[in-house]
């Protein structure tokens, strides 16, 4: 009888029973507790062996001695076999049921306990197994036709997911261990035979991705499973003994990152019984708060101060889960500068979590593709601030040169360094010594420490030139070994040039009221206010200015207007583009007129008239 019956064939609805499987300490337990109680209508059922009449005779004895030496094979085989066959003959309401341990674990349970009774290949050691499972055959397989079976595996690789089994197992001892690696063999081999329906790798991702993978493949079969709203939510769990200084911290996160503030006993509803019970209630009561606010991707639940609690909490969210119990070490709550130390403390905590980090491959002072005497001087700045040892973490080009538009004469040399503050004394003198070999370029180098890397106090230049980084299309001279460069999320980054742009449409009408501007400031100012506009229109990137002003200028639809010759070289050219380019940006500021409604917007939603 086939297990897996092709769809004309098969039955019209899925099956009622969801079996869930694995070897030990893969989490069947935690997944299912998670699931039963996002889903109510699902009956969690026993294990299997509760439901044979030998098993309460056992309890308090050494079972896994009566498992692999004490009874006989035969007798095994049929315990086994009632238990799992009892446990499917049970009355269904009609509902959906849940099992731990689906009918294929019966048949590598007692393959693996041939294999280490009589130190059979996994082959022979199965053949063993279906041979015992004879009499029981017509039954057991009707029984696995009416399962959904998901398996648990802690690696793709039998040997790799026995090393993490083991890991987590407390202290086990040769002959369990042996059975464990027997029956790892047995499961593997169970899934290359198609007797699962789905498989998913645990690995060392936390409980929520695997309970968010699980609930994929069920939802799309049965509809009653919701799926889960937790794999794309950052958490920040807020502790410590200040209420004020906790309260601050939640209204920060609210307001200045976009967290939504939670209360973390009312999640949980109540007063759980231990640890492990009041984190799975809590994320459970999150589950249902975002799966109802979609739009969520980041809450902070407080207080959170129970320190087993927390350890729960990490296991079930892993990296997406941040913690702050108060001041960091050494910092005291009452210090001069305490509310701002919070604020940059939270801020660095935020992007910790939403931000990602990319290790940056160093590139030569040639590629650059510079005149001599800067390739010269890049060569001698690097040397000086690597060797004998470093004094820098990273040295990068950054700006027109970066690019491969750098003109000489117009163009600032922009140089990146990550370095302590002690260092800026030392960073003077060199570029003091190096200075003459620039041959009149403007080197300007700007200089931040890791830790405002870590916080996200930059300017939006720098933004830019890290998201430039963590694409691939920006690389440094040199970087010190082991450094990951963080790469900013898409709402920073959007909020960030939209930032640049304020000041950049400042910064054009500062020079458009000057008597003489200065073409190539409103020129730059220009470009940067076309270049954040297209950023944010469409997401295109125009590294080169005049690219940008080509861009605006056919995303505008006026067709007409001076090439980018005249515009880099022509006074009245470039007091013309930009004054083209500030209408765009000024015309989106616009308010509706009263009584109009926006095309994209809500009918009827005109601005409100002036009084």
């Amino acid at each position: 009888m086939p297990l897996n019956p092709p769809p004309e064939n098969g039955p019209s609805a899925p099956p009622r029973v969801i079996a869930v499987s694995g070897p030990a300490h893969v989490g069947k337990s935690t997944q299912l507790r998670l699931l039963a109680r996002r889903t109510p209508r699902l009956d969690v059922c026993h294990p299997a062996e509760e439901h044979a009449p030998q098993w309460p005779a056992l309890l308090g004895t050494d079972r896994t001695g009566w498992w692999l030496r004490d009874v006989s094979y035969q007798e095994l085989a049929d315990v086994l076999a009632a238990s799992f066959l009892t446990r499917a003959r049970q009355p269904n309401a009609g509902g959906l049921r849940c099992v731990r341990q689906g009918l294929p674990m019966l048949e590598a349970t007692l393959a693996a306990v041939a294999a280490v009774r009589e130190a059979r290949t996994t082959a022979r050691a199965a053949d063993v197994a279906r041979a015992a499972l004879a009499p029981y055959r017509a039954a057991l397989c009707a029984a696995e036709e009416s399962e959904y079976g998901v398996v648990l595996l802690h690696d793709e690789d039998p040997a790799q997911g026995l090393a993490r089994g083991l890991a987590r197992s407390p202290a086990p001892s040769g002959l369990l261990e042996n059975y464990q690696r027997r029956l790892h063999e047995q499961i593997h081999r169970l899934v290359d035979e198609g007797r699962f329906d789905t498989a998913v790798v645990v690995g060392d991702r936390p409980v929520v991705d695997i309970q968010h993978e699980l609930r994929q493949h069920l939802h799309r079969r049965y509809p009653a499973v919701p799926e889960c709203a937790l794999s794309r939510v950052r958490v920040v769990a807020l502790g410590g003994d200040s209420d004020p200084e906790r309260e601050a911290a939640g209204e920060y996160l609210r307001t200045r990152r976009g967290y939504a503030r939670l209360d973390a006993a009312h999640l949980a509803g109540g007063t759980a019984a231990d640890d492990v019970t009041w984190a799975e209630c809590l994320t459970d009561g999150l589950d249902r708060y975002c799966a109802a606010h979609p739009f969520l991707d980041r809450v902070s639940i407080e207080p959170v101060r129970d320190p087993g609690a927390l350890a729960e909490l990490r296991k079930i969210f892993g990296d997406r889960l941040r913690v702050r119990n108060g001041p960091p070490a050494g910092r005291a709550a009452t210090a001069p500068w305490a509310r701002l130390a919070l604020q940059r403390d939270l801020d660095r905590l935020a992007f910790d979590s939403a931000w990602t980090f990319r290790p940056p491959k160093p590139v030569s002072v040639h590629s650059l593709g510079l005149p001599p005497c800067l390739g010269v001087h890049l060569r001698a700045l690097r040397e000086r601030l690597t060797r004998p040892f470093p004094v820098v973490d990273l040295i990068a080009v950054t700006g027109s040169a970066a690019r491969g538009t750098y003109e000489h004469g117009r163009s600032d040399l922009d140089v990146l360094v990550l370095a302590p503050q002690e260092r800026l004394s030392g960073l003077r003198r060199v570029c003091a010594d190096l200075a003459p070999g620039l041959s009149g370029a403007r080197l300007t180098m700007t200089v931040l420490t890791e830790d405002e890397f870590r916080a996200g106090a930059l300017p939006p230049r720098l933004l830019h030139v890290l998201t430039l980084s963590g694409a691939g299309a920006l690389a440094p001279l040199w970087c010190a070994p082991g450094l990951a460069l963080p790469v900013p999320d898409a709402v920073t980054y959007a909020e960030g040039s939209l930032r640049d742009g304020v000041r950049a449409a400042v910064a054009i009408r500062r020079q458009l009221l000057l008597e003489d501007p200065d073409p190539y400031a409103l020129h730059k100012a220009t470009a940067l206010l076309a270049k954040i506009m297209l950023r944010v229109e469409c997401g295109a990137e125009y590294p080169a200015d005049d690219q940008a002003i080509e861009a605006f200028r056919r995303r505008q639809g006026d067709g007409g207007g001076d090439g980018p010759d005249d515009v880099r070289h022509d006074r009245a050219g470039v007091e013309r583009t930009a004054g083209d380019v500030l209408r765009g940006w000024l015309a989106t500021c616009a308010a509706v007129p009263a009584g109009a409604a926006p095309e994209t917007g809500f009918p009827g939603a005109g601005a409100p008239g002036r009084r």
